[in-house]
């Protein structure tokens, strides 16, 4: 199965985030980068703790480059991924 993605540019993903990680949390560090205008944190159903990812969008391009000089630098702990978010767009059939 391939998919369609597509790269948005302004919203970054976060990966290996520590379970205490809040979107509050999130915030405070990474304003410094410019203006976020979302947060997404994703729970697991039932502990309601994070899965230990999220994704940050920010008003523009340019702060979520700034924003990925925190590859791989400890944040509540842990060494975090950041990089450009990808977006699974829309299923494509496979070739025959």
């Amino acid at each position: 199965m391939l998919y369609k993605s597509k790269r948005t540019g302004n919203k970054i993903y976060l990966g290996n985030l520590n379970t205490v990680v809040t979107d509050e949390l999130l915030k405070e560090h990474f304003a410094q980068y410019g203006e976020i205008t979302e947060i997404h944190l994703p729970r697991d159903k039932k502990s309601r703790e994070p899965k230990g990812y999220a994704f940050i969008t920010f008003a523009d391009v340019s702060s979520a480059e700034k924003s990925l000089e925190q590859n791989d630098k400890p944040f509540l702990g842990k060494e975090i991924t950041v990089q450009i978010a990808v977006e699974k767009q829309t299923r494509k059939p496979a070739q025959p």
